[in-house]
């Protein structure tokens, strides 16, 4: 009996070992929260202002994690970059995230995927993509993606679709020297349902 339970000691002792690394990053919002509380209630505004924003900022980078999994696997015969994201663009994009993934095809062929998540910019597109005529006048055409109205314009043989998910996410596809369909094939192929 002594043996079982110094045995279930020692695999509570290394569970606990094994899992502490990852129960601290869980909890390390919490605590981050909680001080800048804590810190609030003593009237000490500018640590609480920056451990909330610290707060956020850790936020962010958990969310960067999930939403970089949109991104679609390259298309047959083409190569991917690795997703590269950024959750400080405070001063360009007034907050909020963005990320990226290039794919190309060869030297000449190349497809560029942007993300833009919980900017006050998209705000501005939204009104574009709301009166189809604006995207008209702007030499676009309006298409369908994944069943969202999406904007599509060529110019110069370079490509770029357009489209806005949940009011809060913009992913523009830029092609270079990639066809119309092969930026088309991108847009379809990302993974919406990924975004949270």
């Amino acid at each position: 009996m002594k043996s079982i339970i110094k045995l279930m000691s020692k695999s509570i002792f290394f569970l606990i070992l094994f899992c502490l690394p990852y129960l601290s990053n869980a909890d390390e919002v919490t605590n981050a929260i909680n001080e800048g509380l804590r810190q609030y209630q003593k009237g000490e505004f500018s640590a609480a202002t920056s451990q909330l924003d610290y707060a956020a900022a850790l936020i962010r980078q958990q969310k960067i994690g999930r939403v970089i999994t949109v991104f679609p696997e390259p298309l047959t015969g083409w190569k991917a970059e690795v997703a590269g994201s950024d959750s400080s663009s405070e001063l360009t994009l007034g907050g909020g995230i963005t990320a990226n993934r290039i794919y190309s095809l060869g030297e000449r062929q190349e497809v560029e995927i942007e993300l833009m998540m919980d900017s006050p910019m998209l705000q501005s597109m939204l009104s574009m993509f709301s009166n189809p005529s604006m995207i008209t006048m702007s030499g676009a055409k309006l298409i369908s993606v994944q069943g969202i109205k999406a904007m599509l314009r060529v110019e110069d043989g370079d490509i770029e679709v357009i489209l806005i998910v949940n009011n809060n996410a913009m992913f523009t596809l830029k092609g270079y020297g990639a066809s119309e369909e092969d930026v088309i094939a991108y847009a379809e192929a990302l993974r919406l349902d990924k975004l949270s």
